[in-house]
Parts: C-alpha cells; structure tokens; sequence
C-alpha cells in the first residue's frame, strides 16, 4: 500500500507541473495578445477594407506557408511550454518595445505593426527548436516588414515613392530631349498633364515580388545567406526598373505619341507584363543561391529537466508583459487650426469671400477636420483669388498646379522661391506668362513649399497644423516685385499665430 501511494504522489508532481506550464504558456500568449490588440485590430480593419486582389495574395502566401509547413512538419517540433531563451527573449521583447517606442515617435502605423509582429516571430521562437527558429527568421522579419505596408498602401511610404517615381521619369525624358517638369507626383509636358497616382508608386510591386521571392526560396530550397541577400537587393532593383519602365511607357503613349486610348487599355496588362517578367529574372538569379543540406530533425524537449525552476521565470515574462500595457499610448495629435473668419487682414488688403467650386466642395469634404476658404483679394494694385486649406492632414492638401491644370491653366514653369525670411514657397508661371500663381504649407513654426517636408513634420509629429496657401494672380508677375513680395509677406503673417 505504502509503494503504491507512493507512485501515486510522485506522478502527480509531473502532472502538476504540465498543467502549471500549460497555464505559463496560456499566461504568456494572453498577455502577448492583450499588449497588441491595437495592432490586432488595425491588422483586421485594414484586412477588410483592402481589394479583394490583395485579399487573395494574403490567402495563397498564406496557404503557401501552411502547406510548406504540413510537407517539413518533421523540422517543426513545438514544445508545449515555453523554454526561455536569450535570443528569441531579445527579439521577442525588443520588438515590444520598439512598437510602443515608435507610435509616440512617429505617426506611422505601419512601423508599430512591423515591430509587434517581429516580437511575435520572438514568441514564436519560445517553443520552436532553436535551429529552426534561426533559420525561419529571415522569413519572419521579412514577412513583418512587408506586410504592414503591403495592406494598405494610401499612407506611409506610398506618397514619397510616387514623387520618387516621377523625378526618376523626369530625368529620362529629359535625357530623351522631351520637354518635361515634375513637380511631386505630376508630370507637366507640352502636350499634357501626367499623374503618378497610388499604383504607379511601385510599393505593391516591392511587396508583391518580395512575397514570390519568399516563396520561391522556400520552395526550391534555397539558403538564406549573404547570396540571398544580394538576391533580395537585386529583385528591389529589378523591381524599381520595371516600374519605371512601365510609367515611362504609359507617359510616352499618352502624352508623347498622343495615343491616350491605347495607354488606358495597356495600363494594367503592361503592369502584369512587367511584373511576370521581374519574377522571371529573380527566379533565375535565385539559382546562384545555393540549396539547403538535408539534416535530420532536431530534438527539443517537451518539458525542461527541472520544471519548477522554469514555471516561475514563464509567470514573472507574462507580467513584464502585461506591465508594458500600461505605458500610456501615445497621445493624439490635436491639430489647432486658425480661424478663417477671424483674421485680421491688413487695411491695404481688401478682401471678398467666394464660393468654393463643387468639385472644391467635395474633395474637402471627403476628409474631416478640415477647414477651407476662397476670396477674391485686391492689394495696391494686384487682384486675383487667394485659397485657404487648414487641414491636419497630409491628404486634404493636394498639388494645387493640378486644381490650376484642370481650371484651363497651362502651367509652364514651376521653381521653388525665398520671398522672405522664414517665407519658402513654389512660384509658378501660367499661360505663356499672362499669368501667375504661388503656394506654400504654414505651420506655426514652419513654412515650406516641399511636399516631402510636410509629410515629414507630420509623421515625426514635429508638426501637427498645417494651412495650405494658394494665391492666383489675374494677370503675370515675377516672384522679385516688391509688391509681390510685401503682398506675400503680409498673408503669411496674418496667418502666423504667434
């Protein structure tokens, strides 16, 4: 009797102590998954909001992975409690870190998401033999880095790589002695207006070529190494060119041999074309990358040697983790726009205020928050109409050449210009010189006429309240009268707070 109650107790402590690091592990994915639920939602909302398109490359990328996984199940041995290690802590806790860090610094989702879900693949890493875990995390942090941007390509990198993407068009039509201005995502030529709009920023084809990149290298086997990073560079590159190729050519069709019909009816084949036709080569370079050596699977313990030991570091991980939710999120941006009705214009300046045109209307209307007015303006002599677009956000403030293009205007000319000390704007000559116009973003701290400039005070949240200003004048003048510049100098301290 006494031997068998003896057996008894003692496997009874074993059992004891699966189910205690069962409930460590339960502990650590609730607190893992209670930390970024934000990120969660964010990833679900945008999941749904995407094009079916995107939705389906999710799905096969994947089913991808789930189907190579069932085929190398025999590499994949999960233990069921957490085996606490430094790298996979590293990752794991870094990439928590980093998520919270970044939301106060920048005003980017994508990047806490990126971090939080390398954090994950650091989770991941605490029940997954070391070996495999080592070798996948190219894979993860891949994965991680592309997916954020993948799903939602309307914000964060998607406007600067328009821009890019038009200099670069630019430049090549001027190399071919074709007349052509940039000026941030449009091209002014002679017999036209081109716009680089949200898929000709190449970004969809970055993410799209680098999930087919993943996935060849896992299919054929190949080596994450030095080689596969070169590979990797290479199809970015191979990528880009093929962009630009299919940009170039869309602008050539349309506004160089005036065959805009064909450029409508070529524009997605011609993208699909050039596409299947990176992959091609990346899949031809990737046979460089030499093949992965078959190994025999590694062993990992279901359950440490001496559990009692580890139970209590896994509970002491769940509570660091919970002790990050209560780091305050970051604070939203209040954005303090100025009142249009209250200003107080110089007794020089006579004002009158006009209607905003119907198209004016709705695209304003379409972002909340923002606060837009229309006068006509007489000052010594000048006259012309001025526009006033206070707005806390990037989207609201559009090129205003494109509003002046679709007016009537011919744009001819367009240079950035210093009116005054703290005063940098775009000046722009229209309609063979019978007409001028200017602009610039106004913050409280801060004028500029560079796109790229108000986007980054915004993501770095340095920035916040921001005003359009966009003058038209009836007839032509130059940026040096002095009646300009006083007239310029004057709206812009009107508009200054301080």
């Amino acid at each position: 009797m006494n031997g068998e109650s003896n057996s008894v107790r003692l496997n009874a402590k074993p059992a004891t102590w699966n189910k205690l690091g069962l409930l460590g592990t339960c502990a650590i994915f609730l607190s893992w998954l209670y930390l970024n639920l934000p990120i969660l939602r964010w990833l679900i909302e945008t999941f749904q909001a995407i094009s079916l398109f995107n939705q389906g490359i999710l799905i096969v990328g994947g089913l991808i992975l789930l189907v190579q996984g069932m085929r190398y199940r025999q590499y994949f041995q999960f233990s069921p409690v957490p085996i606490l290690r430094s790298r996979p802590l590293i990752v794991m806790i870094g990439g928590a870190v980093g998520a919270i860090a970044s939301s106060w610094l920048l005003r980017l989702e994508q990047i806490p998401v990126a971090f939080a879900l390398l954090g994950t693949y650091g989770l991941v890493g605490l029940f997954l033999a070391p070996t495999t875990w080592r070798k996948g995390f190219a894979i993860g942090a891949a994965i991680a880095l592309i997916l954020p941007f993948g799903v939602q390509f309307s914000s964060g990198l998607g406007f600067p790589a328009r821009i890019l993407t038009a200099h670069i068009v630019e430049f090549l039509l001027k190399a071919a002695n074709i007349a052509a201005l940039s000026s941030e995502d449009i091209i002014v030529l002679d017999t036209g207006i081109a716009q680089i709009d949200l898929p000709c920023s190449g970004l969809r084809s970055f993410w799209t070529g680098t999930l087919f990149l993943l996935a060849a290298t896992w299919l054929e086997g190949r080596q994450f190494g030095l080689r596969w990073l070169i590979v990797f560079v290479g199809n970015l590159g191979i990528l880009a060119i093929a962009n630009v190729a299919r940009v170039l050519t869309l602008v050539l069709l349309a506004h160089v041999w005036q065959q805009p019909v064909l450029a409508q009816i070529l524009h997605v084949p011609l993208g699909l074309v050039a596409f299947v036709v990176a992959c091609g080569f990346v899949w031809v370079i990737l046979r460089w990358v030499p093949r992965k050596r078959v190994k025999d699977a590694e062993t990992l313990p279901l359950s440490p040697e001496n559990p009692t030991s580890k139970i209590i570091p896994t509970f002491i991980l769940a509570a660091c983790i919970l002790g990050l939710t209560f780091i305050p999120p970051a604070p939203k941006t209040l954005a303090t726009l100025p009142d249009f009705a209250n200003l107080k214009w110089s007794k020089e300046i006579q004002t009158q205020p006009i209607p905003l045109t119907s198209v004016e209307k709705d695209f304003f209307a379409t972002h909340t928050g923002v606060i837009a007015e229309k006068q006509r303006f007489q000052f010594q002599g000048l006259t012309g109409s001025i526009l006033l677009v206070a707005s806390p956000t990037l989207q609201a403030h559009h090129p205003p050449e494109m509003c002046l293009i679709g007016s009537g205007f011919r744009l001819d000319r367009i240079m950035q210009q210093q009116f005054a000390p703290g005063l940098l704007g775009r000046w722009l000559s229209l309609d063979n010189k019978t007409h001028s116009a200017v602009y610039w973003f106004q913050s409280p701290h801060q004028t500029t006429g560079d796109f790229l400039v108000r986007f980054w005070q915004e993501a770095s949240r340095q920035e916040s309240s921001w005003t359009l200003v966009s003058i038209l004048f009836d007839q032509f003048h130059t940026p040096d009268e002095p009646i300009v510049k006083d007239f310029l100098t004057n709206i812009h301290r009107n508009l200054d707070p301080q």
